[in-house]
């Protein structure tokens, strides 16, 4: 992504449109209980993941809305440790207490790019990687539902083709969610998808950024 920086005095800012953001989460370590909250940060050639923790996680909720564009500063940037990867930048903006946002007028225009690899390819490319992918569903083993350390999840199992080569795929919560029949047949554009590992053989996950575009 280009981050659009605007260099001023020895700092810099950014001008970003809040595309998505991901469920708010708590931990514990040693200093007691915490909070993180994520969202996807786009502009016209990428997109990269802004993380708040604890205080500044909350004035960050109530600053940001989806949809609108802001302009940021007195942000850090760190490597993504690639088993928390939601997009496919290797590196991600952090909240410092300095962080400032203010709303202004986008002056690019966002418009989503698939870099669409092939299963073939899932093969040989690094576990936890993020990526786009053109399938169809050969079967679909239904959805189950639970609920787990306070939160209810919707999980759907489906196996997926391709030119024939063909692996197995677990859609998660909303995406399990998105078709009420059987998804056999069904063509799916895939953004956003993660590779994983299960039972001695790589699959692909969905993730809560995640963007299926279904046909028949």
């Amino acid at each position: 992504m280009n981050f659009d920086l605007i260099y001023f005095g020895f700092s810099w800012k950014l001008r970003a449109i809040v595309h998505f953001k991901h469920p708010k989460k708590t931990f514990t370590n040693a200093t007691g209980v915490g909070e993180v909250t994520t969202w996807d940060l786009v502009d016209d050639t990428g997109s990269i993941n802004l993380v708040a923790f604890n205080i500044q996680s909350n004035m960050m909720t109530n600053t940001l809305i989806i949809g609108k564009c802001y302009e940021m500063s007195h942000l850090s940037i760190k490597t993504v440790d690639h088993v928390y990867k939601t997009l496919s930048n290797d590196v991600q903006l952090v909240a410092t207490s300095r962080t400032y946002a203010h709303e202004v007028v986008s002056n690019f225009t966002y418009e989503p790019v698939a870099n669409f690899v092939t299963l073939q390819e899932i093969e040989s490319l690094p576990l936890n990687s993020i990526v786009d992918v053109n399938i169809q569903v050969l079967r679909d083993y239904g959805t189950t539902t639970g609920f787990s350390n306070n939160y209810s999840w919707s999980r759907r199992e489906i196996h997926v083709g391709q030119n024939g080569v063909a692996i197995r795929m677990t859609l998660w919560n909303d995406q399990a969610k998105q078709v009420s029949s059987s998804m056999v047949n069904l063509r799916i554009k895939c953004k956003n998808v993660k590779i994983s590992w299960f039972n001695g053989s790589r699959t692909l996950i969905s993730l809560p950024n995640s963007q299926l575009i279904i046909s028949q």
